[in-house]
């Protein structure tokens, strides 16, 4: 099975080093053109969320681990230590179990599922999924989702902004009532603005004076400019950040301005790279939070997660036997069509004695013919069931070997 990914999270690497490989969906786009164009593979889709960065590749003449060094232009022994390379079985397993948040720094949570399926997206955007890598992340995503609707790993939907919500409740009590500011009106700010309003939080969000008319903000929301942020953090109680800004939004030096001196601020990043300079946390009265420390609501039912592998294997099983008689797929169909015509041929007899009864004799040569075709494709993809795989393919090939003696006699 010539599949194989490479990847880095929050396991292996801290957020210093996983800044390093981490994309926007424009960026991601370009680098798998790139990859696809200057390196020797069938297919390949880059996944880059702010736990992880992951490209996996279909037929590859090389490692994953080797393209994507090559791409970043990065020594690869500085940075080899940090990243889990995958291949075949391995690889598909772990993907179907990525899928259903088993490996995600809140387990079970199920913003990955999204991720996945829009990594994919973007990849068959830009031309690069083959029906190898297509198929095999349609699968994960199926399979995610079934688990999700049948066993629920987690007691709710859970995602990073949930997870930050419910550890600062756990460590601060209640958000109701609290006064938040959100930098960020992507999906990642839209998310935790909602989740703030439904605790019962006052927030605002940031918006940038060019975007006003193409943002839909939460009519429970203030609404203040984006360049005015650090006028409006001085009475705010807990300051949020969820940008793809490649600089970051809140600086220490300006911070420290703005703060009250008798108040202490807490401050979430949840971007990769980060929104809020690592210097704000050492002001005083001030907490910082970034994506590495809101892994933190955790635990799962082993039960639970017997269940759901139970789902995954099944959905692997059809993967499998797809990935490995692909290949005779064409050979079956030949078959299918042959039988079809020697239908056709013995029933040269039958054929004059209902012409005459029907209106549209062709139309009925043509159901029959396909009825034949259909039948006999059943019954050889059927045999899978009970064959081994190279059983199964000598008999496709012999059967092929004989269709093909009966079209010459």
């Amino acid at each position: 099975m010539n599949i194989s990914m490479v990847g880095i999270d929050y396991q292996k690497a801290n957020i210093e080093v996983r800044e390093q490989f981490s994309f926007t969906k424009t960026q991601g786009m370009e680098f798998c053109e790139q990859a696809a164009a200057r390196h020797e593979m069938a297919g390949c889709i880059l996944i880059s969320t702010c736990n992880r960065t992951e490209l996996w590749c279909s037929d590859a003449g090389e490692s994953p681990f080797s393209i994507l060094m090559q791409e970043r232009g990065l020594d690869g022994d500085v940075y080899e230590e940090h990243f889990t390379s995958r291949q075949g079985e391995e690889a598909v397993t772990y993907l179907f179990e990525l899928a259903c948040g088993m490996h995600s720094q809140i387990f079970g949570e199920d913003q990955i599922l999204t991720q996945i399926r829009e990594a994919l997206n973007r990849s068959r955007e830009c031309g690069c999924a083959d029906s190898v890598l297509e198929t095999l992340f349609r699968s994960a995503v199926t399979a995610a989702k079934q688990v999700k609707t049948e066993v629920r790993l987690t007691a709710r939907d859970m995602s990073i902004p949930e997870g930050a919500a419910a550890l600062l409740e756990d460590r601060y009590g209640p958000l109701e009532g609290r006064r938040c500011m959100v930098i960020g009106n992507g999906e990642m700010g839209r998310l935790m603005t909602r989740i703030l309003i439904d605790r019962g939080a006052r927030v605002a969000m940031t918006l940038r004076q060019y975007k006003k008319h193409d943002v839909v903000i939460p009519k429970e929301c203030e609404v203040i400019l984006y360049e005015e942020r650090y006028q409006h953090l001085r009475d705010k109680d807990l300051i949020f950040s969820a940008t793809v800004s490649p600089h970051y939004t809140i600086e220490a030096e300006k911070v420290c301005r703005a703060m009250a001196p008798d108040r202490s601020y807490i401050f979430v990043d949840l971007a990769v790279p980060r929104d809020i300079e690592p210097a704000v946390g050492r002001l005083t009265g001030a907490i910082l939070y970034d994506t590495d420390m809101l892994g933190m609501v955790n635990g799962h039912d082993e039960r639970l997660v017997t269940r759901a592998r139970v789902i995954l294997k099944e959905h692997m099983d059809e993967f499998r036997t797809w990935y490995y008689f692909r290949e005779w797929i064409p050979a079956v169909q030949r078959i299918g069509k042959t039988a079809g015509r020697i239908t056709n041929a013995k029933l040269t007899k039958v054929y004059r004695e209902v012409d005459q009864a029907l209106e549209e004799p062709e139309e009925f040569k043509r159901n029959v013919r396909k009825a034949a075709e259909k039948s006999v494709t059943k019954i050889l993809y059927g045999l899978k069931n009970h064959l081994s795989p190279e059983q199964w393919k000598d008999c496709i090939t012999a059967l092929e070997e004989s269709a093909g003696d009966c079209e010459k006699s």
